[in-house]
């Protein structure tokens, strides 16, 4: 059992199709462990049309979230990308958590499929 609890949040919730986005995918993770702290590391990939870079397609990334003391939470956010390509669907991403212990071994591992929609935006008259 894992004592990280991670939650992703996306600002804004959803994608539109057919033009470039851009949105901030929030990654918030909570120490249970009320007696040990972890340095925190995440991994995350996604696949095109969703790119980590604003001119260029960029599939993965990581993040270093910092210490995560005893009973507390830490939040990092990164910006995703998409490309005009990008058509009405629910588009993956994959993040991989790691969690260090005091002697720098990984503690544990966490890996979070998730996706976020992109709808057509419907024209109102």
């Amino acid at each position: 059992m894992s004592s990280v609890t991670i939650d992703v949040i996306f600002e804004p919730s959803t994608l539109r199709a057919y033009i470039r986005n851009e949105a901030a995918m929030k990654l918030n993770l909570k120490n249970a462990d009320q007696a040990r702290s972890f340095w925190c590391e995440a991994d995350v990939s996604v696949n095109s049309p969703l790119s980590l870079a604003p001119d260029t397609e960029l599939g993965l990334g990581k993040m270093r979230m910092g210490i995560l003391k005893p009973g507390a939470s830490l939040d990092k956010s990164v910006k995703l990308y998409t490309r005009p390509n990008n058509f009405p669907d629910q588009y993956g991403l994959k993040i991989t958590v790691f969690l260090y212990d005091e002697d720098g071994a990984i503690a544990e591992r966490e890996d979070k499929l998730i996706t976020i929609p992109c709808i057509e935006q419907k024209v109102s008259k």
